[in-house]
């Protein structure tokens, strides 16, 4: 079990380095602001600024400035909640959505220049073993 604790240890620093790689220069906006729009981009639709704020674990009075930065880029929308009237929904604009669109472009296209570096056998090992690897982590968190 120890040894299996390790790798996954080693794993997780190895995957956040790699992204941040392949994510370098694909967005000009915070490492913040583009969680927020990355998180409302994955699920589709409108949500919360409470949703938001749990979910990232940013504080609600970091958020809101966070917000405020985005609305007045142009990213989003922030309007009343049609079901609460007491809180507020937080929507893409087309170009919060363009930007996210154009952001996963460049990091596919650069995680492809990545993928060229290994040959055929090396390639099908790799997509093999992330296979494995995501069908092991869900197992276990159900």
């Amino acid at each position: 079990m120890s040894e299996i604790s390790k790798e996954y240890i080693k794993l997780i620093p190895n995957l956040f380095k790699g992204f941040q790689r392949l994510n370098q220069k694909s967005s000009n906006l915070t490492h913040l602001q583009n969680q927020i729009l990355e998180f409302v981009f994955m699920h589709d639709n409108s949500m919360t600024i409470k949703q938001i704020s749990e979910a990232l674990n940013v504080p609600k009075q970091q958020m809101t400035d966070l917000l405020k930065r985005l609305i007045d880029q142009g990213f989003i929308t922030k309007s009343q909640n049609k079901f609460d009237k007491r809180s507020f929904v937080i929507e893409l604009t087309d170009k919060g959505k363009t930007s996210q669109h154009e952001k996963w472009t460049i990091i596919y296209q650069n995680f492809v220049n990545d993928l060229s570096k290994l040959d055929s056998e090396e390639q099908f090992d790799l997509h093999f073993a992330m296979h494995k690897v995501n069908y092991l982590l869900k197992k276990m968190e159900g």
